[in-house]
């Protein structure tokens, strides 16, 4: 299964889509003239993928689309993947969305979220080609191992306008820092000189290796032994006196004593072993964490007391202003009688010019009053002891915090002697793993028999395990391999009308350039003149690489994208038509010739390989019709018009 390009996909920032469909396993082709978008297409799909930074140009892609997307076709399955553009001023936006299904339908603006990061999407496109665990170990330390994976085989991918018509460069972004190099450490892994199995052999290989080093040391220090004055075993003996081991009373005067001394040291660090010396800080901390709580608890209660302080005093406020109402309407009951004209003063029956309240309400709302205040006044003894209930929480909190403080004090204290005695235990460990180590290689003294035997054993297994993995092996297969993708650059070279046609092409993986074997030596492509030629050779070069990539059913993305293929020949100013009658016949034929080629290697290797084109030019042959996905002239852009309004 190839992974190719279904649709690309835009969304405004008003939730408006535009989509530009391709052709799996076919050539397509995108016509159209000078800024329409055409150069974007690289830079959205790298984004999509996982590229760090947003190399979208500055301007109305930037400015009006809100999500970039993606829809992969992998065999009867698909892949879409949509990541937000950037803010402007920004150079990322880590937001990516992305679904898996058999028939994806393109999901709306409001649909997109992020539902996974960056490094997930590469790491799965990567499985999803079908990248196994793989590394290059470099000859020299001087670099770190690196590991193929799909943004390296991208780079197989792409061959924008910058990068087709160079001289120097062959392969995308390979004049950028570290690039050239990791193109170089990955391509035999992606033309298939690197096993498969290669990183489970080396894992193989670095234990057998560690396992001759282990037999080739117990050997030597059995070689080593000394029975006559066993400096060694008499400094281990001192050693162990030092740190406690041994009672320093103690005497061996033979080798077979000092040994007994030492055999019972390693007997008796069993025992020791089941003893192990805390650091106390878990105590500690858990102190610290229970005085952390202490005084949030304390903030708490102090919280509380102010508060209740606080209902205390606008209670009491409350109380006083109440009865000073109610003393006033105490004066009701000088009134003897509630059916008085309202109109008519009730003391002394004068004409009152506003009406005066019924002696009913005045009664009434000296009742409610009345009823109020003896709320109040029932509320105020139980305010008096919540305030006291919190008095005494927060005394005996106080109290807790003091014997806390002092727990922890006599921790600190306690944890600063089991400290030492940790420093003590640790020099008893090393001078027992010395012990231990001597007192194995004499008892195995008299086997080196048995271990010359093991070593030769072991030997043999490196021997083997390093024939397997032998560089080079793998650098005569991948000179096997490069020599089969030249055969198909030259073949394809006789479909255009190049300089050193004719001669045997083949591809430089050192340089990362393209070479011709002329009879006058080696030609390589900087050395070769005119933008037809470096245009010619990008793209037979990449077809050759792509089509020993589909046949081997390698790990690389199954597109090849061109932008501007014809640049050498056709003019800007012709730009508005696309029609290449004007050009001479020279040129014309080589344009012709170009996307002929490109056509023929696309139905060779259907349904394997999509080749995308992005030119100009718009010729009048039936199969070049036939490949044109989109015209992008008159108004017609990547960008709608109507986006723009």
């Amino acid at each position: 299964m190839s992974l190719q390009i279904a649709k690309l996909i835009l969304y405004s920032r008003r939730g408006e889509v535009r989509e530009v469909v391709f052709r799996p396993g076919a050539l397509n082709i995108l016509t159209g003239g000078s800024k329409t978008g055409k150069s974007a297409i690289i830079d959205i799909i790298d984004y999509c993928t996982g590229r760090s930074e947003c190399n979208v140009a500055d301007g109305v892609i930037r400015k009006y689309v809100g999500w970039y997307g993606l829809l992969f076709q992998l065999g009867d399955g698909q892949i879409f993947i949509a990541r937000r553009n950037p803010d402007v001023g920004d150079r990322t936006n880590g937001d990516i969305y992305m679904d898996r299904g058999s028939n994806i339908e393109t999901p709306s603006e409001s649909a997109l979220f992020k539902n996974t990061t960056v490094g997930a999407v590469e790491k799965f496109l990567g499985a999803a080609i079908g990248i196994s665990e793989n590394e290059h170990r470099p000859p020299t330390p001087t670099r770190d191992p690196l590991e193929a994976n799909f943004r390296h085989a991208l780079l197989l991918s792409f061959q924008d306008q910058n990068d087709i018509d160079s001289k120097q460069r062959l392969f995308h972004r390979q004049g950028e820092d570290f690039v050239s190099q990791a193109i170089k450490d990955t391509l035999p892994y992606f033309l298939g000189a690197v096993d498969e199995d290669r990183l489970f052999k080396q894992s193989q290989l670095d234990q057998a290796k560690r396992e001759l080093r282990q037999l080739e040391r117990q050997l030597r220090d059995a070689d080593a032994l000394d029975s006559s004055t066993f400096p060694r075993a008499r400094a281990l003996v001192d050693e162990a006196k030092q740190v406690g081991l041994i009672d320093e009373r103690t005497v061996a005067l033979t080798y077979e004593a000092v040994l007994a001394v030492l055999q019972r040291v390693v007997r008796d660090t069993g025992v020791r072993d089941n003893f192990m010396v805390g650091d106390g800080e878990d105590v500690l901390a858990g102190l610290r964490a229970e005085r952390q709580g202490l005084r949030t608890e304390l903030e708490r209660v102090n919280a509380e007391i102010r508060s209740t302080r606080t209902f205390t005093s606008e209670t009491s406020g409350y109380e006083r202003e109440a009865k000073e109402q109610r003393a006033r309407l105490s004066s009701v009951g000088l009134i003897k009688h509630g059916d008085h004209d309202s109109a008519h003063c009730p003391l002394c029956e004068s004409q009152l010019p506003i009406p005066a309240p019924t002696v009913v309400q005045m009664q009434r709302s000296l009742q409610e009053l009345s009823d109020q205040l003896e709320a109040v006044e029932a509320e105020n003894p139980r305010l008096q002891l919540r305030l006291a209930s919190l008095n005494r929480e927060e005394a005996d909190i106080e109290e807790r915090l003091r014997e806390n403080q002092q727990q922890i004090a006599a921790r600190m204290r306690e944890n600063e002697i089991l400290r030492v005695q940790q420093d003590s235990f640790i020099l008893q460990a090393r001078t027992t793993g010395k012990i231990t180590q001597y007192v194995e290689t004499a008892s195995t003294a008299d086997t080196s028999s048995g271990l010359k035997s093991a070593i030769a054993a072991s030997r043999i297994r490196v021997a083997a395990l390093e024939r397997e993995l032998d560089a080079e092996a793998m650098k005569e297969k991948l000179d096997a391999f490069l020599n089969i993708i030249g055969r198909y650059m030259t073949q394809y070279s006789d479909d255009l009308e190049l300089e050193h046609r004719g001669s045997q092409l083949r591809l430089d993986i050192r340089a990362l350039t393209v070479v011709a074997d002329t009879l006058d030596g080696p030609v390589p492509l900087f050395r070769m003149g005119s933008g037809e030629n470096w245009v010619g050779y990008h793209v037979l070069a990449h077809l050759a690489l792509h089509k020993w990539f589909r046949q081997k059913k390698r790990p690389v993305p199954g597109f090849i994208i061109f932008d501007q293929p014809s640049q050498a020949h056709y003019p800007p100013d012709r730009d508005a038509e696309g029609s290449i009658d004007g050009l001479s016949d020279e040129d014309q034929t080589a344009v012709l010739q170009l996307f002929k080629l490109a056509a023929d290697a696309a139905a060779e290797l259907a349904p394997e390989l999509q080749i995308i084109i992005m030119d100009h030019a718009d010729l009048k042959p039936e199969w070049f019709a036939t490949a044109v996905i989109e015209r992008w002239r008159k108004g017609e852009k990547l960008i709608p018009a109507s986006w723009l309004q």
